[in-house]
């Protein structure tokens, strides 16, 4: 049965706990926490997710005041157990109800969802740190602040039940699974991590360290943009590139002269993968801007040039299908949300949960003629296939997927792109199926200068982030990936990706540039 616990609100000088309540179920797709006092606006939510498996992952935590949800620690694995926690800064006041959703039916979720003032509206989160064990007392592993005056949060998950909070914690919640939720203010910069007091078993316990309010541009250092790859595109704009340096936080925007840049992704502190923008021929600066407001800028980082190169090349739309998690389906049909434009590229990327299912066929509603680039490739009870259609016709489109029987939980992510050849763009391809954090297409040599690397992944478990030099064009609900990157030269090229440890298949197709 569920259950649910409310906790009053706590004191602790200018840093508080407001409130605070939590959910079990003994599984389910999705768990939903509601505060039980309206809340203030400019606090902080901190959203713990537990559950009593491996396999399942976390798609998305929202709520009904829209406040974004940031992953600040995990998801950390120990033995049957699975953690993470998020957080949504600087929230909108009111009445609000925290959804977690999971990529599937998620084993013993449970969800511990606290509320606190006094914390940096711009850029609460210092470090976190997660570790995993069995015994009778949960510790995190410790990290250094970098300010003096934070808010130490314990998360801890067991196999058996948390009996109470560790030294100079105060225990917020444990819930009816034995979940723990605790924390201490401190005063002063150093080492710090969270201990738990539990029944001997297995347990994964974390620690996060947010900021008190105006100390997150004193606590961190500005921003330095030290290199930007590749150093020069076309006008057009359209072209995937990293950007290097240091001190980037997760929520950074970036801007080519005046113009933000899109597909901003903050893939760590010193690397950024972003799409440029269009812009007049000619150099630009390169900023990029925290969260906090402090901004690095590399001054006549980038060239538009007039013409030429792979930056021909352009992402232009992606979708994904289907919307809900489906056990088993014939046929899935995925709509383009905008018009398409006659003469580009359509890339369809098929991902299923068996390797006896086949696809029978890929069409649209504009009756554009679609191929195989690579695929079927199968791993441990996946497979994957990408399909492209060249010179599509314009207009709505909607790309149907047909199997030749029900397959296991289908998905179809859709892509369209600009500036490939209209007759024979597709050069190589390959794929591979492996077990991992590291999912790897296996390499295949380009005969082209100017081409799309165009990589997809199908996971058991989840993928996070896209590979070294890709721009992540979607994560969708099953947490399957399609990214990309242009290039300018011949060479021998892979795609990889960041996974949830656990079995995937991965793949590559590049795709020349129009003549």
């Amino acid at each position: 049965m569920p259950s649910a616990y409310t906790y009053a609100a706590g004191t602790g000088g200018s840093i508080a706990y407001v409130q605070g309540k939590s959910v079990t179920q003994t599984s389910a797709a999705s768990v939903t926490v509601t505060y039980p006092s309206v809340q203030t606006a400019g606090n902080l939510n901190l959203v713990a997710v537990m559950w009593g498996e491996t396999t399942s992952t976390v798609s998305a935590v929202t709520d009904s005041k829209g406040n974004v949800y940031t992953l600040a620690v995990g998801p950390t694995q120990g033995t049957g157990l699975t953690s993470a926690i998020y957080y949504a800064r600087n929230i909108a006041g009111g009445s609000n109800t925290v959804t977690v959703t999971f990529n599937r039916t998620a084993a013993y979720p449970n969800v511990n969802a606290l509320e606190y003032s006094g914390l940096d509206a711009a850029s609460p989160l210092d470090v976190g740190a997660g570790a995993v064990g069995n015994g009778t007392t949960g510790n995190s592993g410790s990290k250094t602040t970098t300010s003096a005056n934070e808010l130490i949060v314990g998360v801890g998950n067991p196999s058996t039940v948390f009996t109470g909070p560790g030294t100079g914690f105060t225990n917020r919640m444990i819930n009816a699974f034995g979940g723990i939720a605790e924390d201490k203010i401190v005063n002063s910069t150093g080492s710090y991590n969270a201990t738990a007091t539990l029944t001997s078993g297995a347990w994964v316990m974390q620690m996060a360290a947010f900021r008190g309010s105006g100390q997150g541009s004193s606590g961190n250092p500005a921003p330095r943009v030290t290199s930007i790859a590749p150093s020069s595109g076309p006008a057009a704009g359209g072209t995937a590139v990293t950007i290097t340096g240091t001190g980037f936080q997760s929520g950074a925007t970036v801007a080519f002269d005046t113009t933000a840049a899109t597909n901003v992704i903050v893939t760590s502190s010193t690397t950024i993968t972003a799409t440029t923008p269009a812009h007049a021929a000619g150099a630009v600066n390169v900023a990029v801007k925290n969260t906090d407001a402090q901004t690095g800028t590399l001054n006549n980082g980038y060239t538009y040039t007039s013409s030429g190169g792979g930056g021909t090349i352009a992402f232009m739309q992606s979708n994904s299908g289907p919307a809900t998690i489906q056990a088993a389906n014939t046929t899935v049909a995925v709509t383009y949300t905008a018009p398409q434009t006659a003469g580009d590229t359509n890339i369809v990327v098929i991902g299923w949960g068996d390797t006896t299912s086949t696809i029978s066929s890929v069409t649209d509603s504009n009756l554009n003629t679609y191929a195989p680039a690579v695929g079927p490739t199968s791993g441990t009870g996946l497979r994957q296939s990408i399909y492209y259609a060249t010179n599509i016709a314009g207009g709505s489109t909607t790309v149907t997927v047909t199997f030749n029987q029900a397959a296991a939980y289908p998905d179809v992510r859709i892509l369209e792109y600009k500036g490939l050849d209209p007759t024979a763009p597709l050069d190589q391809a390959l794929g591979a199926g492996g077990t991992g954090a590291a999912a790897n297409s296996g390499s295949v040599s380009t005969t082209a200068a100017s081409e799309l690397i165009f990589g997809a992944g199908t996971s058991g478990t989840r993928f996070s982030a896209a590979g070294t030099g890709f721009t992540s064009r979607l994560i969708n609900l099953y947490g399957n990936i399609a990214e990309d990157k242009t290039v300018n030269a011949t060479g021998s090229y892979n795609a990889s990706a960041t996974d949830s440890s656990g079995v995937w298949v991965m793949q590559v197709a590049t795709f020349k540039a129009a003549p």
